[in-house]
């Protein structure tokens, strides 16, 4: 489903998200691209067409009949939609990609983010920023913002144990609390200002707003700046 060898030395965002997300989506890419160069950014969608115009850099993957994630799967028929759950799941549809940076939908890019994708991950199945509510016993990271090693996932076939837990499992936060429980060990920590978000420790340093949990956010300034 990705374009080959040419794909292992792309720096390459991705995003996830129902229709009912679209504009969101829009806005989050449009942030991004405004303040960097992307070789890649993937949308996976539940259309074959995306309904805005985007970059020649920006191309959709339609996921709608996905079977990775089946509607009797334990978290299926939740608060959350299969898509979340996709980002557990991105060797089996980017399978070219060594390295793929996650990001939620409701994400806004406010600045550079050239040396998040310097992060080094040699051993290591993801960088995230952490929850420090959750992380007192063990590093628990929000998955709003990640940055994901495809490779070293796909080489400890940590995605088909994760696809497994997910559809065998009830989580409370569905592929969030699967990677944190799965990839304890191989989870590094990254700087806060790079997912702002009222779940991670407040800096004043912020380049990737997240605005999780906050069902108004499309009236939050910073969303606004980018919407256009």
């Amino acid at each position: 489903m990705d374009e080959g060898e040419g794909a292992l030395r792309m720096k390459t965002v991705v995003y996830a998200g129902t229709r009912n997300l679209y504009e969101s989506m829009r806005v989050a890419v449009t942030s991004l691209l405004a303040n960097n160069r992307i070789d890649r950014v993937y949308l996976l969608i539940e259309d074959d067409v995306f309904p805005y115009q985007m970059p020649d850099n920006v191309r959709t993957i339609n996921v709608s009949n996905q079977t990775l994630f089946p509607p009797t799967g334990a978290n299926y028929k939740t608060r959350w939609t299969y898509m979340t759950m996709m980002r557990c799941a991105l060797t089996k549809v980017l399978p070219h990609n060594k390295k793929v940076l996650w990001l939620d939908c409701d994400t806004i890019v406010d600045g550079d983010i050239s040396d998040l994708f310097k992060t080094e991950l040699t051993g290591v199945y993801y960088a995230g920023v952490a929850e420090p509510g959750k992380s007192k016993e063990r590093l628990y990271i929000n998955a709003g913002v990640l940055l994901i090693n495809l490779a070293e996932i796909k080489k400890g076939g940590l995605d088909d144990r994760l696809i497994d837990v997910l559809n065998n499992r009830p989580f409370s936060f569905p592929d969030q609390d699967a990677i944190n429980l799965l990839a304890q060990g191989k989870i590094k920590p990254l700087e806060s200002k790079y997912n702002v978000c009222p779940f991670t420790e407040q800096t004043e340093t912020k380049i990737i707003y997240h605005f999780a949990a906050n069902a108004y956010y499309y009236t939050e300034r910073m969303y606004l700046k980018y919407r256009g």
